[in-house]
């Protein structure tokens, strides 16, 4: 008997993670879709902020109004609106910086220690005819095994 109620909760805590998955996809479809076709009907720019506070307040009210009723409709609706339109705002802000980041040549260094290591002509050569030697000695087998 201890075995089957084991059983029962391993299975409701992974309903539980399910449903948590499921909500988080299903704010992060309704917050996006809601901004975009905000976007579509004001006919603004992609980075109009205002798009972002619309759509957030629009789907928080939807989602919240599922999850908590009228009252959490108004909580939702204005934490989707201000965390969506600080996360557009943020993003929008640091994108330039990281993009400066990117074109730099030496943005991303590794040390000599790390085990991954950049690949000239000469090794990355090497390192194709080594594969190319284990992939026939590999269909090579299957066929001796047919």
């Amino acid at each position: 008997m201890a075995g089957k109620q084991l059983d029962d909760r391993v299975v409701s805590e992974y309903c539980i993670l399910l449903h948590f998955v499921c909500i988080d996809a299903q704010i992060d479809f309704s917050t996006l879709g809601a901004r975009e076709f905000v976007r579509a009907s004001r006919e603004g720019k992609p980075d109009d902020l205002l798009n972002s506070a619309i759509g957030g307040f629009g789907s928080g009210a939807i989602l919240g109004r599922l999850q908590a009723g009228p009252v959490g409709a108004v909580r939702y609706s204005v934490m989707f609106a201000v965390i969506g339109t600080a996360v557009d705002y943020a993003t929008s802000k640091i994108m330039p910086v990281i993009n400066e980041l990117k074109e730099k040549d030496d943005w991303l260094v590794l040390p000599e220690w790390s085990p991954i290591k950049i690949l000239d002509e000469e090794a990355l050569a090497a390192k194709r005819a080594r594969e190319e030697k284990i992939y026939r000695i590999v269909h090579n087998l299957k066929k001796e095994e047919s």
